[in-house]
C-alpha cells in the first residue's frame, strides 16, 4: 500500500514538473502568438512527420534485435515479437515514471519467455550504459563541429544572464542574510556527514565508471558482435534521422544541418531522462537550442519541438497498448500454464 502511494506520488511530482515547463514556456505567449504556434504546425508538411514517425518505428524494433543478442549468450532466445512487444510497453511506462519501462520490460519477458529477471535487468543495466557511451561520443563530436557557438551561446545564456542576476539579487539585505544562513547550514552539515557523503559519492562514482566498462566488455560476450555494432550505429543513425527529417516538415527549420539534429539528439535526451517521456523538458530545451543557438524564429522553434514530441508520444501510445493486448493475445498458452 506504501509501494502504491509513494509511485503516486512520484507520477504526480513529475507529471507536475512537465506541466510547470509547459506553462513556462507558454505563459508570456500572447494569443496571437499562440495561434501563430498552431498555424505552423497546421501547414507543416506532414509526410517528413510520418517518415520520422516510420523511422522511430524502425529503431525500436532494431533496439529489440539488439536486446536478443544480449540475452542469446545466458541461453535465453525469446520471440522477436515478444521482445519488440515488451519493448513498447515499457517505453509506454516511461510516460508514469522514468526509469520504470526497464522494469515493466524485463518483467514482461519474464512472463511470457521465462526469462529471469534479475538476468533480463542485467542485459538492460549494460544496454543503457552502452547508450551512454554513444552518446558521450555524440557529444564529443557535437563540441568537434559546433563548439565556438555552442560554447558562445552558453556563455551568454548561462553564465553572464546568472551573474546579473545575482548581482541584482546581492543588493538586497534579505537575500544576502539568507545566503549566509543557509551556507552556514551547509557546510556544518557536511563538516558533520562528511565521510558518509565522501564515501557514497565515491561508490556512485565508481559504480557509474563500472556500469559503463560492463557495457562495454557485454559486447565481446554477444554470439554476433559485428551485427550487434552494426544494430548500435543503426539505432542512433536513425534516432538522429528521426529529428533531422522533421526539419523539412517546416519553413523556419529547413536549412538545418544534420549537426544540429545531433545537437538536439544529445541535449533533448536530458530532457526525457529527468521528465517522464520528456514531457515539457523535451520541448523546452529544444526549443532554447533552436531559437539560442541556431536564431530560429520562436514560432516555428515551438511548432518544430511541440511536433516531434507529439509524434513520438503518439506512436508509443500506440504501439504501447497494441503490444500489450497483442501479448496476451499472442501468449495465451503462456498465460493459461
Amino acid at each position: 500500500m506504501k509501494q502504491q502511494a509513494l509511485s503516486i506520488l512520484k507520477f504526480l511530482f513529475f507529471l507536475s514538473i512537465g506541466i510547470l515547463l509547459i506553462w513556462l514556456a507558454l505563459r508570456n505567449k500572447t494569443q496571437g502568438e499562440i495561434d501563430n504556434i498552431k498555424l505552423a504546425i497546421k501547414q507543416a508538411d506532414y509526410f517528413w512527420i510520418i517518415l520520422s514517425v516510420v523511422v522511430s518505428g524502425l529503431r525500436h524494433y532494431f533496439r529489440a534485435l539488439r536486446w536478443k543478442l544480449f540475452l542469446k549468450p545466458l541461453g535465453y532466445v525469446p520471440k522477436t515479437s515478444n521482445t519488440f512487444f515488451a519493448l513498447m510497453v515499457g517505453y509506454l511506462a516511461n510516460f508514469a515514471l522514468p526509469r520504470l519501462g526497464e522494469v515493466t520490460r524485463c518483467g514482461l519477458l519474464t512472463k511470457y519467455e521465462k526469462v529471469p529477471f534479475t538476468e533480463g535487468f542485467g542485459t538492460v543495466i549494460a544496454e543503457r550504459a552502452l547508450d551512454m557511451i554513444c552518446l558521450i561520443l555524440l557529444f564529443l563530436t557535437i563540441l568537434a563541429f559546433e563548439f565556438e557557438r555552442i560554447s558562445g551561446i552558453a556563455n551568454d545564456l548561462i553564465f553572464n544572464t546568472v551573474s546579473e542576476k545575482v548581482h541584482l539579487l546581492f543588493k538586497k539585505q534579505l537575500f544576502v542574510i539568507g545566503i549566509g544562513v543557509f551556507l552556514l547550514l551547509f557546510f556544518a552539515t557536511f563538516f558533520y556527514f562528511r565521510k558518509k557523503i565522501g564515501s557514497l559519492f565515491s561508490a556512485k562514482l565508481m559504480g557509474f565508471i563500472k556500469g559503463l566498462w560492463d557495457g562495454l566488455k557485454s559486447i565481446k560476450n554477444v554470439d554476433k558482435p559485428l551485427v550487434f555494432i552494426f544494430q548500435t550505429i543503426l539505432i542512433w543513425l536513425m534516432y538522429i534521422l528521426q529529428v533531422y527529417v522533421c526539419f523539412f516538415a517546416f519553413e523556419g527549420t529547413f536549412h538545418l544541418s544534420f549537426v544540429v539534429a545531433i545537437v538536439i539528439v544529445v541535449f533533448g535526451s536530458l530532457g526525457v531522462i529527468a521528465v517522464p517521456g520528456g514531457t515539457g523538458a523535451y520541448q523546452a530545451i529544444v526549443i532554447q537550442i533552436l531559437t539560442a543557438v541556431y536564431f530560429v524564429s520562436t514560432t516555428m522553434a515551438f511548432a518544430y519541438a511541440w511536433a516531434v514530441w507529439t509524434s513520438q508520444f503518439l506512436l508509443i501510445l500506440f504501439l504501447g497498448l497494441i503490444s500489450l493486448l497483442l501479448l496476451a493475445i499472442l501468449n495465451k498458452e503462456v498465460k493459461n500454464k
